[in-house]
């Protein structure tokens, strides 16, 4: 029996501690793959509507209210599946920054409601619409009172200005450019506009400006540097409470 393998030996097949990982990586990788792909397919499949309909109301109505619901689930999913899509929840943040601020309105209800008349213009915008001749259908009265608030260029440019000068090619550019990220301009609409509704006047500058300052962390920043903030209030918390 010594030349020869033992029957009774229970043969044990080792298990790796990698296997597991690079299932849980493969997954991870699969999950952002597929929150890259329904963000960047958002912008054709507006293209497409617009084609379709021939830049009609149906194309808006899809274009600034579908907008705040994609990005509502985009951003829903990736939370929910995070530290996993992290470097998609920072495209993300980055993307809607830089289109809210280039062609959004936030900064234009800021100013609005630092002023005190943001609610005052929604209802004037309103009136005047509901009241036009001929009568215009309750959809489009919502619609024209909300796309004044959400889609406000920060470069106001015109076909004039794209000429075969240095300026002119980049409005040129810029031009080409916000057709494929203009769709993503309106995804934060209702929500700054319900933010600024409820915020007091001389706080509405503030909230602005910490969400472009806490967007720029959020996507510059590294992770290492977070975990440190957070350890950081956590045990200035912890004192603070032990303290009292």
């Amino acid at each position: 029996m010594s030349d020869q393998e033992d029957p009774m030996r229970t043969t044990v097949k080792p298990v790796h501690q990698w296997t597991t990982m690079d299932g849980k990586s493969a997954r991870k990788s699969n999950i952002e793959k597929w929150l890259f792909w329904a963000m960047f397919v958002w912008p054709v499949i507006n293209l497409v509507i617009a084609g379709v309909f021939l830049l009609g109301q149906f194309g808006d109505y899809v274009l600034f209210f579908g907008s705040p619901v994609v990005a509502a689930i985009l951003a829903g999913f990736a939370l929910r599946r995070y530290p996993a899509t992290r470097k998609f929840l920072k495209t993300l943040v980055g993307l809607l920054l830089i289109t809210t601020v280039l062609w959004g309105g936030f900064l234009r209800c800021t100013s609005l409601a630092h002023q005190g008349e943001l609610l005052s213009t929604i209802e004037h915008t309103y009136s005047t619409y509901s009241d036009a001749e001929p009568s215009l259908s309750m959809p489009r009265v919502v619609f024209s009172t909300y796309y004044p608030l959400v889609a406000q260029p920060l470069f106001h440019v015109g076909p004039a200005d794209a000429n075969a000068t240095l300026r002119g090619r980049i409005v040129g550019m810029f031009g080409y450019t916000s057709l494929f990220l203009y769709p993503y301009a309106p995804m934060l609409g209702p929500y700054y506009l319900l933010l600024l509704l409820i915020t007091p006047s001389f706080l509405a500058f503030p909230v602005f400006w910490l969400w472009v300052v806490l967007s720029v962390l959020y996507v510059v920043l590294p992770q290492r540097t977070w975990l440190w903030m957070k350890s950081s209030v956590v045990r200035g918390w912890k004192r603070v409470r032990h303290q009292v």
